[in-house]
């Protein structure tokens, strides 16, 4: 009867073990990222820094939720996504664009927008004048992220075999540096910070082509229910003005924007 009993007691701690660890899994935001200049950056102690990393926690705040950054390749973040491994795609996901001709909103759900952005060509310095028009990016040798709204437009304006992809945007900027490439195609915010600073002082935008207007949002599994709750802690983060204060601590304050459409 001991035996028995203890069999019984010992099932059922594993049962409250069970439980205790997926009610710590359920408390965990797992936010898909990669580095990405002033919104998300590791350093090399493991901490996160960035308009996004703060926006993320404080969102987590608010949600009762413990918020972890997980580094994806940007070309799996679908796959990510869906497998469960992460809860959202939270870095620069430009909401209104499209990958392999399907609407990214038709992939995931989208919260709010929160940032407006929009790709740019970068080139050597000393090149840019050789850079008019989209037509003069014909033929060229081009470096995108892969599955990126910039590799999508690059698709567009060169041919298909002269394009390298990167997991990681900010590693295009080495290809072009390089002269491994002619242009890349990245986020104007990413190479605002980057341009004419440290590493990077011969390169420069190409002011000479001017691409859409885009608008940063967080994606999550389609039906996900914490869309919805995000969503609500976005406008209450824009509300009691901590978006603006922390848009404002990393130089992004003319770029913020929350809006409820995304098209």
């Amino acid at each position: 009867m001991k035996k028995i009993i203890c069999l019984a007691l010992a099932a059922i701690m594993c049962v409250f073990a069970f439980s205790a660890c997926n009610k710590k899994e359920d408390n965990t935001l797992v936010c898909g990222v990669t580095i990405f200049e002033k919104m998300n950056v590791q350093d090399e102690n493991g901490n996160w820094s960035g308009f996004e990393t703060e926006f993320a926690q404080e969102v987590g705040k608010l949600l009762d939720m413990e918020v972890k950054f997980q580094i994806i390749d940007w070309s799996q973040k679908y796959n990510e996504l869906n497998s469960g491994a992460i809860d959202c795609i939270w870095n620069g996901f430009t909401a209104n664009s499209s990958d392999n001709g399907v609407k990214r909103s038709d992939l995931v759900d989208f919260s709010y927008g929160y940032m407006l952005n929009q790709q740019c060509i970068v080139v050597k310095a000393d090149k840019v004048s050789e850079f008019t028009s989209e037509e003069s990016l014909k033929g060229k040798k081009a470096c995108v992220e892969g599955g990126s709204a910039g590799a999508a437009y690059a698709e567009t304006v060169t041919d298909a075999d002269k394009i390298a992809s990167t997991t990681a945007q900010v590693n295009a900027f080495t290809e072009v540096k390089s002269g491994a490439v002619d242009f890349i195609v990245v986020d104007i915010l990413l190479a605002q910070n980057l341009c004419g600073k440290g590493d990077y002082t011969d390169l420069a935008i190409v002011d000479a082509i001017t691409l859409d207007s885009e608008i940063y949002a967080i994606g999550f599994k389609k039906g996900s229910e914490l869309t919805a709750k995000v969503n609500e802690a976005i406008k209450t983060l824009e509300a009691n003005g901590k978006l603006m204060e922390i848009a404002t601590k990393y130089g992004f304050e003319n770029v913020l924007k929350v809006t409820e459409t995304i098209e």
